[in-house]
């Protein structure tokens, strides 16, 4: 059912941080995922439309909640994809918010203190738009950047 691609990014998901409830378990018929370049590329390499997004979105919120809201989306993708950025070099898995900004910490500890204001926002979303304007425009500009070069771009899916 799924592309070649798709079994890098939708099959991982389901094979790896799914659980099934109903029905047979998909992960059987999934491959063994490791923590290699192209995995961290299909799963998070499509930073630069989210960025997009999240702009647009801070441009439209109304109230604390929007806002709120907001922070907490980019704060969890924010870490997520700056973990999956460095997740090949450390060789491993985690899905703890916190461990995940504090391993890219220490790959990047010049961005290490905004990480941990993203991760801090996943768990606890702020209504100050001046962090998700920091979040989209300084750390998720860099982090798109830094992974575009280090990964590469996702590629489109047919």
């Amino acid at each position: 059912m799924l592309s070649d691609l798709e079994r890098h990014d939708l099959g991982f998901f389901v094979a790896c941080l799914c659980t099934s409830w109903i029905g047979d378990d998909l992960a059987a018929h999934l491959p063994s995922y490791r923590p290699t370049s192209l995995l961290a590329r299909e799963t998070n390499g499509d930073l630069d439309a989210a960025l997009v997004r999240w702009s647009q979105q801070a441009a439209e919120a109304t109230t604390s909640a929007d806002v709120e809201v907001l922070t907490r989306g980019i704060g969890r993708r924010l870490v997520r994809t700056g973990f999956t950025l460095i997740m090949p070099r450390w060789g491993g898995w985690t899905s703890d918010i916190r461990q995940e900004a504090e391993l890219f910490g220490d790959y990047y500890p010049h961005r290490a203190a905004q990480m941990e204001i993203a991760a801090e926002v996943a768990r606890q979303p702020s209504a100050d738009l001046s962090v998700a304007g920091m979040l989209i425009d300084d750390l998720g500009r860099w982090l798109a950047d830094e992974y575009a070069a280090v990964h590469g771009k996702k590629a489109p899916r047919p």
